[in-house]
């Protein structure tokens, strides 16, 4: 049974310190936690393997030196010898800037970088995407029925926060099917990400950000960027409850999880919520609107998730045929308009979180 060692977490449950975990085969696991936006702290995560020293996930550039000081930490508290000009591989979650941004460190010291396929291009293109990436998110705020000052600054914003990395070729393009070092399997959960994967060392998950302890994932619409969704993410939920039984989880935010079925169930439980809420909710309202009643008045990045998380259960619900267009003759009329929603008058099946 996995067991964990030195281990302290502040009133939201984020770690103040390294941890060591140690798996059914012995094999150990350093939990690194390093700020990389203020106030945002990360989980990089060192397999101590003999033969195959990992990172999973690297932090941003800025957090490169607080990761120099946990491995120091753990080398001090710990006795581990690993330094990280010894890592063989460093396997990227997903291609979330929080989670790659310190890929250009890390392959300077001659580690090799592994992402998922789907993820790959935007450590690639990264210029490209950001271009892409930003047009979509406009058009869906407009769509929203965000007001176009707002839509401006918004964008703004989210352009604003990409703009440090340069794009980087990872020497490795996971596919279904691979495996890391010795042979840990991986599993590919789109939803939060295209790329997103977890990594299992024996009895031990890591679910980077597709299974958290404490809060779930960010949702965004699939009709922003293919592979996310609600309706891929529920489904890699699935997914990972069909990987294995774990005895631990290890997200890339916050403390491990310990009961990995249990949290996956507590996880489905809060978007049926979420489901049920905004079909109470759409009467005849934009994205926007709804989000404004779901979340209340909200500034800056917390505005542009709050219109993202409400904008894929409507896109879920609306797939489902639980939902339909009220205002068809205005969109008909002019591209401009934002779609306005309304029940359909079907009752939420909980059964529809488990596909």
């Amino acid at each position: 049974m996995a067991t964990i060692g030195g281990f302290d977490t502040d009133k939201k449950g984020r770690p103040k310190s390294a941890a060591e975990i140690v798996t059914s085969s012995g094999t150990r696991i350093y939990l690194l936690p390093v700020e990389t936006f203020r106030a945002h702290v990360n989980n990089v995560y060192l397999i101590d393997h003999p033969d195959h020293p990992t990172l999973f996930d690297v932090g941003t550039a800025s957090s490169h030196d607080q990761l120099l000081a946990r491995l120091d930490e753990v080398r001090a508290r710990f006795g581990v010898r690993t330094k990280l000009g010894d890592v063989r591989e460093a396997v990227i979650s997903h291609a979330h800037t929080d989670h790659f941004g310190n890929a250009h460190h890390i392959r300077e010291l001659g580690i090799k970088l592994s992402i998922h396929e789907l993820d790959a291009r935007v450590m690639a293109a990264f210029e490209e995407r950001r271009v892409l990436a930003a047009r979509g998110v406009e058009i869906f705020l407009r769509q929203a029925g965000v007001e176009t000052a707002a839509v401006a600054a918004l964008i703004e914003l989210y352009r604003s926060g990409k703009t440090s990395f340069r794009s980087l070729e990872p020497d490795r393009r996971l596919v279904r099917g691979d495996t890391i070092g010795p042979g840990w399997p991986l599993l590919h959960v789109p939803g939060h990400c295209p790329g997103m994967i977890c990594l299992a060392v024996d009895d031990v998950v890591l679910t980077a950000d597709h299974l958290l302890a404490r809060i779930t994932p960010a949702q965004f619409p699939q009709s922003i960027t293919h592979s996310m969704g609600l309706g891929n993410y529920l489904a890699s939920l699935s997914r990972l409850e069909g990987f294995g039984a774990f005895d631990l989880g290890l997200g890339g935010h916050g403390e491990p999880i310990r009961d990995v079925s249990g949290r996956i169930g507590v996880t489905r439980g809060h978007h049926r919520r979420r489901l049920e809420k905004i079909l109470e909710l759409a009467a005849g309202r934009t994205v926007a609107e709804i989000a404004l009643d779901l979340f209340g008045p909200q500034e800056r990045y917390g505005a542009l998730l709050a219109y993202c998380e409400t904008g894929a259960h409507v896109e879920f619900l609306h797939d489902h045929g639980l939902v339909t267009i009220a205002n068809l003759d205005e969109l008909a009329g002019s591209f401009d308009a934002a779609p306005r929603y309304r029940s359909a008058g079907f009752e939420l099946d909980p059964a529809i979180v488990l596909r």
